[in-house]
């Protein structure tokens, strides 16, 4: 191997609240050896890493002999760096303000993080709609699913081979905490409908809360709507049709007289031909897989998921008059989101559709009556 040789930047990233304190002490964090770059963590960031590298110290006056780790010492009131007898520049960073700092104008992160969302359902769906919202700037997640992490989900999950065998609750906090350490993040390695009802009790708040139904069944999103009718705040959900040629989306808003989930599709009936996952299937299974598990692949999902996920922006930014919605004022509150038309790859009812990446904005959805989510008469 070739040895990289670049001076780099020889820079040294560190919280502002560092200066300000005129602190003195030990450094963590990571030093990146080809950039010649330290990256200092906030004490928030320490709280939420655990894999952190001791790389440094800084003290009150210079010391008068070298030393082979990052050294900072206070000269008057600045902070100067030196590492193996070069001097290194400061650049000083506030974690909130500069990580969301590129969604200002677009997204408020003053608003953003007092909204909490409900994720039931953390694979493929949930743990793209989790690390976007992450880096929407959403400060509060409950994480539901009582499903480890397998080889089989990587091709598709937003977690890593460092997460088989872990609760996927468990290893999507890990990936929200990497985008926003001062994130909220409450992990339920359960289904939906084992967790008390003093979670949502406490989170379940009209203007800050969503829920977001991730899971690979109805009952689940039956069942999720039936909690966010209960305590009056939005529901939205993101499902598949086999080997995601299609997926759809569904909505319900709070004091907008719109028909929940069970009331308007129920299992699904005519019109919907999602399926349920069964979600483990071995290589020494081939005639059950093919018949039962088409889940599709992570471009096709995550195409249908990104446009659940613009709808959640929207309902999350409902009253902010400051916000433009992208999508809440065209669509209806069923989309039907087409990959492809090829029957081929989805069947007849690839054929229904006009085109790839049709997106349809005529269907709709009634109340049923006697639905007892909607208290319908």
């Amino acid at each position: 191997m070739i040895p990289f040789k670049n001076k780099g930047k020889q820079l040294v990233i560190l919280p502002e609240d560092y200066i300000q304190s005129h602190y003195t002490g030990k450094l963590y964090g990571k030093h990146f050896e080809e950039s010649n770059v330290f990256n200092i963590f906030s004490s928030a960031m320490l709280d939420a890493y655990k894999d952190v590298e001791h790389i440094g110290e800084i003290v009150a006056c210079k010391p008068e002999a070298e030393v082979e780790y990052l050294i900072g010492y206070w000269e008057e009131d600045v902070l100067k760096f030196e590492y193996k007898g070069e001097i290194y520049g400061v650049e000083c960073y506030n974690l909130v303000q500069n990580i969301f700092s590129r969604n200002t104008g677009i997204l408020e992160s003053t608003i953003m993080s007092n909204k909490c969302a409900f994720l039931l359902g953390c694979g493929s769906v949930g743990s793209l709609v989790a690390l976007e919202l992450a880096r929407a700037g959403v400060g509060k997640f409950v994480l539901i699913d009582n499903d480890i992490v397998e080889y089989h989900n990587l091709c598709r999950h937003q977690c890593s081979i460092m997460d088989v065998g872990q609760y996927k609750v468990f290893a999507l906090e890990r990936r929200i905490k990497e985008i926003n350490p001062t994130a909220q993040v409450f992990c339920f390695p359960k289904i939906v409908e084992q967790v008390g009802r003093q979670i949502f009790d406490e989170y379940c708040q009209p203007s800050e809360a969503i829920l977001v139904g991730c899971a690979d069944n109805r009952t689940a999103d039956v069942y999720s709507n039936s909690i966010a009718v209960s305590y009056k705040v939005p529901f939205i959900s993101i499902g598949f049709w086999e080997r995601a040629f299609a997926g759809e989306i569904f909505y319900w808003l709070p004091n907008s007289n719109m028909p929940c989930y069970k009331c308007a599709l129920g299992d699904g009936g005519d019109l919907s031909q999602r399926t349920s996952t069964n979600r483990r299937i071995y290589t020494t299974q081939e005639d059950l897989a093919r018949v039962n598990f088409e889940p599709g692949i992570s471009v096709d999902i995550n195409f249908v998921t990104t446009i659940g996920i613009k709808l959640i922006l929207d309902i999350l930014n409902i009253g902010n008059v400051e916000f433009t919605p992208r999508l809440l004022n065209h669509l209806q509150q069923y989309t039907l989101v087409c990959n492809t038309n090829n029957p081929k790859i989805g069947g007849e009812m690839a054929e229904i559709f006009s085109y790839p990446l049709q997106v349809t904005t005529s269907l709709k959805v009634s109340f049923c009556k006697g639905c007892p989510p909607c208290e319908f008469e």
